[in-house]
């Protein structure tokens, strides 16, 4: 069967498995990541940053769960230029939600369809923009996350390249930013 092949107990697919999510801890104690239906199947969620529309337990579109729409499509690593200059934005901007909702205290779900490659990405570039994780170590331990907490048919969490390029590129740029800026405050004047 496909659930024997793929090693997963359940036989459900990632969009389908319920509460669907898996807690992100290192990266924050408030931190969770998950598929459609995670917000509705967690309890006491403050913050659901959504890069689909959140299903209800019932199946039925339930956009009232979110309190930030972020929508983007996950191109499996086919994306073209365009799609990842969107998915980029799109991801520093998800991370800086999730930054927000976890220095206020609350509670945060970032979900996608299965809670693999968009919503996996959205935290891995917090770790790194906001927690000074290096790009590789957020996603092996998204990765590490998903399959402890998690076991579904189609399970392969942060395998899109194109999204992991962009958190290498990510990594990067924040490295640069910070020398610029340790470079501009040791310079006489510098504040």
């Amino acid at each position: 069967s496909l659930s024997a092949s793929c090693g997963c107990r359940s036989g459900v697919r990632g969009c389908d498995d319920r509460p669907g999510f898996a807690h992100l801890s290192e990266f924050s104690p408030l931190l969770y990541v998950g598929n459609r239906y995670s917000a509705a199947a967690g309890d006491g969620f403050g913050a659901v940053i959504s890069t689909v529309t959140p299903l209800g337990l019932g199946g039925a579109p339930a956009p009232q769960l979110s309190t930030c729409a972020i929508h983007f499509e996950d191109g499996h690593g086919g994306e073209d230029d365009d799609e990842v200059a969107v998915a980029r934005a799109s991801i520093v901007r998800g991370s800086d939600a999730v930054a927000r909702a976890v220095a206020d205290g609350q509670r945060t779900l970032v979900h996608c369809e299965w809670g693999q490659n968009r919503s996996g990405s959205i935290c891995c570039a917090y770790a790194i923009l906001h927690k000074g994780w290096a790009a590789d170590e957020a996603i092996a331990y998204m990765q590490a996350r998903n399959f402890a907490d998690r076991q579904y048919v189609g399970q392969s969490p942060m395998s899109n390249k194109c999204f992991n390029e962009i958190m290498r590129h990510l990594e990067r740029e924040h490295k640069d930013q910070l020398e610029d800026a340790s470079v501009q405050k040791a310079r006489p004047g510098g504040s």
